[in-house]
């Protein structure tokens, strides 16, 4: 759980351009400890995820960046549902999607998926990973 939650913050980083994701930064982002983040940052590297670079951070790599697309996509489509069933506003949505996209399995997100198929960004305007 806490891997996916990980991973979809560096992908998200990576988005915006951020090339090294320090566990300061994942710490903050996750509210969890410095120390957990480490682990984290290091454990997806062993999965294959990146390369964790002492002193700097995690460096995604191809594999990840797929990950990171699949952890997104599933993000943003559950965004869209909320947004679209609850009539949430964007930013709520978000957040509340934020609570849940690791829980919901992938039959749910496919009947979701054919709902949204042509919806390019989310509530938040972020573009959906295809």
């Amino acid at each position: 759980m806490n891997e996916l939650k990980c991973m979809k913050e560096i992908y998200r980083a990576y988005e915006d351009g951020i090339s090294i994701v320090g566990p300061s930064e994942i710490a903050k982002r996750l509210d969890i400890s410095k120390s957990t983040a480490h682990s984290l940052l290091k454990n997806l590297a062993s999965l294959g995820y990146g390369n964790y670079v002492e002193k700097k951070g995690f460096v995604i790599n191809s594999y990840g960046i797929k990950m990171g697309k699949q952890i997104m996509k599933k993000h943003r489509l559950i965004e869209c549902f909320m947004a679209d069933v609850f009539s949430l506003p964007p930013e709520k949505a978000c957040r509340e999607a934020d609570k849940i996209d690791y829980l919901i399995g992938e039959e749910v997100i496919e009947i979701i998926e054919r709902k949204y198929e042509r919806v390019e960004k989310c509530p938040c305007g972020k573009r959906i990973p295809r």
